[in-house]
């Protein structure tokens, strides 16, 4: 198959019927292509300065040393607790749930995560602070519901992906009869 792109032979060695492995050699070139990895680079990178700038440029309205802070503070905690979290929490799931039941379970996870990121400043909201603009509401008990209907909808779909995989194996013979084979060998 056919890709468009111009291997590199060097590195084509490395990863066999990889056209975009990268060449250690020559890893700015080969951060080049494909062509298409430009799209995403160059809008990125523009916005990024000009949130610099922004930054920059903001005078006495951002405390930049309260901002640093912040901005190392969350990267350190992405760093060394969140992902090493989700790496375990994923060899965990690998290792205990049956593969057809592994995607709809680590989707429920994702989501849970992203509601709870969404949410956790308002469920620890001290309250007793007039808040015009919101509807007063209990976010933690919400939160809470939120997630377990999530993980609810997520392991059904798990079931329902493992019945229907089981399902599908059942009229099959186990071992190594299943594996078709080549018709030159019959």
């Amino acid at each position: 198959m056919s890709t468009g792109v111009s291997r590199d032979d060097r590195a084509a060695g490395r990863v066999d019927q990889d056209p975009y492995a990268s060449d250690p050699a020559r890893p700015l070139a080969s951060a080049a292509r494909p062509w298409w990895r430009w799209l995403f680079l160059v809008p990125g990178l523009a916005a990024v300065a000009w949130g610099v700038a922004g930054l920059l440029g903001a005078g006495d309205r951002v405390p930049l040393p309260a901002w640093a802070v912040w901005f190392l503070g969350s990267a350190l905690l992405h760093d060394v607790v969140i992902a090493p979290l989700v790496v375990l929490v994923g060899a965990l799931l690998a290792r205990l749930l049956p593969r057809p039941a592994r995607a709809p379970i680590a989707v429920g996870l994702v989501v849970c995560g992203v509601l709870t990121l969404v949410a956790l400043p308002f469920a620890l909201d001290p309250g007793g602070v007039p808040e015009p603009g919101f509807l007063p509401q209990d976010y933690s008990r919400n939160l809470l519901l939120l997630v377990a209907g999530t993980l609810a909808v997520a392991g059904t779909w798990a079931a329902v992906r493992t019945r229907r995989r089981s399902r599908g194996r059942a009229g099959q013979p186990s071992g190594e009869e299943t594996t078709p084979v080549p018709r030159s060998l019959r």
